[in-house]
């Protein structure tokens, strides 16, 4: 992988961010059952890693057997 960076239109950043979140969500379903906490873990830190670089982030808290629950906001940066 390299560190290159692409331009995303901005009417394709709600997309993107649906297809994060759906993902994540995903990961919720399976997150306890499939003894991978800490792979799933990597994933979904690479997920908001990518959302913060289109000015978003999630906040990601656990629905106890149902999953994930998964919230959208704005990214700001620590300072």
């Amino acid at each position: 992988m390299t560190d290159k960076q692409i331009t995303v239109p901005t009417e394709s950043i709600a997309h993107l961010l649906k297809m994060i979140e759906s993902r994540i969500l995903e990961i919720g379903k399976t997150y306890y059952a499939n003894g991978q906490s800490y792979q799933d873990d990597l994933e979904i830190t690479a997920l908001r890693a990518m959302a913060q670089q289109l000015g978003f982030d999630f906040e990601v808290s656990s629905n106890g057997s149902e999953g994930f629950s998964v919230t959208r906001h704005p990214y700001t940066p620590a300072e």
